[in-house]
């Protein structure tokens, strides 16, 4: 059995043209450097660099989970962000890898003041791009409201990942490359498990901001992103937290703090649910032919023509919430299959509207929302006979009402305050509806 290091710390940071290293050293397996590749020559943010080498360590850090970790110099914001990465941050990893939640974890470091900083970007806004309709909604929204088209960019891996990206992109892609250390990779023991991508993706995409003078860098995650997978002896656990509002003013503030002119990070689709962002997406049709949610995607890079696996939450989740929206030619077109009668994707279903011990470990939307959904489409001829329907929504209104479940409806629908969301955002958002 695996066991947990005693210290995990943080190492140099350096620098070379485009790229930046960042140095980590576990106990129990050595040191590891992990590389940022940027557009243009790194800048000279040193706590901005720092609070990405923090958000990268978590992929070290999993592989011996220490005990006590020692994060470098930070502000007393950046440590709030850095210490909830470690936590509910890696809240999946714990709970899957059967080690303690929430974690018996020290952590030590030197407080820094406070060092403020004013976002002085001018250009156009960077928009995060994953490949799926939150980000086509995000970038329509985004469009709408600053009167040009937005610069989308991705954060990659791997050649094959670049490949589905550019392919489902709605414009030119900018691309900034990250390179996992291969001893890493190579390590055969260890802890394994997810890490809360969401926040490096963050923290990089606003260094490449600042390089860019881009006036802000905007991200399309829900409101939906805040309900927890599961609750372990009373305490949240959730896969998407570091796509949560609690993390993204988290961030948001560490970046504040980091004494530079990097712009800020948000969430233009933070009001809404994802079923206001299905119908949102509903109304766009030209993505349909480029889009992918899929886990799995990258393994499919090569063939243009198969873009969903139909074996993942994701394809379940994303044909759930589509099918009150689209006509059955829009969905065959998109999914090959009706997706809804597919036998491997049933057991999504069911852990998606509530019907088994907890929610897929993955970007999903709430339990009440798929409810809904499965409601909506169950009223409609063309799916009110199909294994998801016919299966689930008898157990669903076991445990609710058809009033119940329209009033989940209209909930979902109503767009929520925008919070420190630019109000021009939350206005061209409203023009969607």
């Amino acid at each position: 059995m695996t066991q947990r290091g005693e210290h995990f710390r943080f190492g140099p940071v350096t620098t070379e043209g485009q790229t930046v290293r960042f140095g980590f050293t576990c106990s129990r397996y050595g040191s590891f450097t992990e590389e940022v590749t940027f557009s243009s020559p790194a800048p000279d943010a040193p706590m901005l660099l720092t609070l990405l080498q923090v958000a990268l360590g978590v992929s070290t850090y999993k592989a011996a989970a220490a005990e006590r970790v020692t994060f470098p110099p930070l502000t007393k914001e950046g440590r709030a962000m850095a210490e909830a990465l470690y936590t509910e941050g890696l809240a999946e990893f714990f709970v899957r890898a059967d080690l303690p939640y929430p974690p018996l974890t020290k952590f030590e470091g030197e407080i820094l003041p406070f060092m403020r900083g004013e976002p002085s970007g001018t250009a156009a806004p960077l928009v995060a791009f994953g490949g799926g309709k939150d980000s086509y909604v995000a970038g329509v929204i985004v469009e709408e409201a600053d009167g040009e088209a937005p610069a989308y960019a991705s954060v990659v891996l791997s050649d094959a990942v670049e490949e589905v990206l550019r392919r489902t992109a709605p414009s030119e892609l900018l691309i900034v490359r990250r390179k996992l250390d291969p001893e890493l990779l190579a390590l055969k023991e260890g802890f394994s498990g997810h890490v809360p991508i969401t926040a490096i993706n963050i923290l990089i995409l606003t260094i490449e901001g600042l390089l860019r003078g881009s006036k802000a860098v905007l991200f399309a995650n829900e409101r939906s992103a805040d309900e927890p997978t599961m609750s372990v002896g009373g305490i949240e656990a959730n896969h998407q937290y570091s796509k949560s509002s609690a993390f993204e003013v988290l961030v948001r503030r560490a970046v504040e703090t980091a004494g530079t002119e990097a712009p800020l990070s948000y969430s233009v689709l933070r009001p809404y649910s994802e079923l206001w962002i299905g119908r949102a997406f509903a109304g766009l049709k030209e993505p349909f032919g480029r889009f992918t949610s899929c886990n799995r995607n990258f393994r499919l890079a090569g063939d243009a023509e198969r873009r969903w696996c139909g074996e993942c939450a994701k394809c379940a989740f994303t044909s759930l919430i589509l099918s009150p929206f689209l006509s059955r030619e829009e969905m065959l077109a998109i999914f090959g299959e009706n997706f809804l009668d597919r036998s491997q994707l049933q057991h999504f279903y069911r852990e998606l509207v509530g019907l088994s011990d907890q929610k897929p470990w993955d970007c999903v939307g709430t339990i009440a929302e798929c409810r809904a959904a499965l409601f909506r489409a169950g009223g409609r001829d063309l799916f009110a006979e199909t294994a998801a329907v016919r299966d689930l929504l008898p157990s669903v209104l076991s445990q609710e009402t058809e009033e119940s479940l329209r009033e989940r409806w209209a909930e979902a629908m109503k767009a929520e305050p925008p919070g420190e969301l630019p109000r021009r955002y939350a206005d061209a958002g409203e023009k969607l509806t």
